[in-house]
């Protein structure tokens, strides 16, 4: 039987939802096998601060929570007769300007742990942020914000909150900018990603080294990393970090693609029409503007055969030392 040495029941997932114009939220988990739950809210990620609000019985797989107030709240799972309890929250943040910020807590390793809530976000350009959204922001914590855009970007489209620029490119100095004319297929749109990912493991070893270094420092968490999207650039830092904390790689795919959820091609109109006016065709646009799941893990397969696997990329030809990415880790999983 799975579960403890004991027989009691184990928590092995549960997942955190808004639900409706009232602040509640769905409330979704898995066990082990059938046994009632005990649920408890939070402010923080530490279930000991958890404030208990409820509990499942032994059918139950889901439940709604209301009645909370205002801020981000975590919740805790556990089973009834004793164990211990899961942690998730809202994996996107409700902000009204920014769409696509989540947090990059709650996954499942190989070591044995979950990577921490609260501690490491991914994001879309920070400059739509509403001045509710900046309040909301300041409550995270957040003290370092790792900006991967060019400089032209910076400058059409300047952060409201001080940042770090760390410039992530898909190609070498002086190589002409990618060939957007002429793709008609949705195919070839999602071939320009392949290119730009497999083409940011050649290209922006060093840089992504200097990413993950500035998350393995604990004076600099919470920390948001962000691009104008926060699907390609973004995608591919988010992807590495994952998968040296250990996360499965469907499980990296399944937090990459989750961009096309809440991002879109109407999110994005200026680069859309930018796109058509170099000569792509509106398949290979919207393909282009997606989260191809077979483009990034085509790269990260070729991170796995060119590159040894990530740790041999991030010792190699991102420079990291062995003991920056043990303390990684050890910020990062719980």
């Amino acid at each position: 039987m799975d579960g403890g040495t004991d027989g009691t029941a184990t928590v092995t997932r549960v997942e955190v939802e808004p639900d409706g114009d009232d602040g509640g939220l769905v409330v979704r988990w898995e066990l082990s096998h059938p046994a009632p739950v005990a649920i408890a809210v939070g402010p923080s990620p530490e279930a000991v601060d958890h404030v208990p609000r409820t509990g499942a019985t032994a059918g139950q797989r889901t439940l709604r929570i209301t009645g909370l107030p205002a801020g981000r709240h975590y919740v805790s799972v556990a089973p009834l007769g004793g164990g211990p309890s899961v942690v998730a929250a809202e994996r996107r943040l409700p902000f009204e300007g920014v769409v696509n910020f989540r947090d990059l807590g709650g996954y499942p390793t190989s070591l044995g742990g979950r990577t921490r809530w609260g501690r490491v976000f991914r994001s879309d350009a920070l400059h739509r942020f509403t001045a509710l959204d900046l309040a909301v922001f300041d409550d995270l914590g957040i003290r370092t914000v790792l900006d991967l855009r060019w400089d032209d970007e910076r400058s059409r489209a300047p952060n409201p909150v001080p940042s770090e620029q760390i410039i992530i490119t898909g190609r070498g100095e002086g190589a002409a900018p990618p060939a957007y004319r002429g793709r008609r297929e949705a195919r070839e749109g999602e071939q320009l990603l392949h290119e730009s990912y497999v083409g940011m493991l050649r290209h922006s070893g060093p840089r992504f080294g200097r990413l993950l270094s500035r998350l393995a420092r604990s004076e600099g968490l919470p920390a948001v990393i962000h691009c104008a999207g926060g699907k390609d650039r973004t995608g591919m830092s988010a992807a590495l970090l994952l998968t040296w904390l250990g996360v499965d790689r469907e499980t990296v795919l399944d937090d990459y693609v989750l961009t096309s959820r809440f991002r879109t091609a109407e999110d994005e109109p200026e680069f859309y029409d930018r796109l058509l006016a170099e000569g792509m065709a509106p398949e290979a646009a919207l393909a282009a503007m997606g989260t191809s799941r077979w483009a990034m893990a085509d790269a990260l397969a070729v991170l796995d055969g060119e590159y040894g696997g990530v740790e041999a990329y991030l010792r190699g030809q991102a420079g990291m030392a062995a003991e920056v990415l043990d303390r990684l880790r050890s910020e990062l999983v719980v």
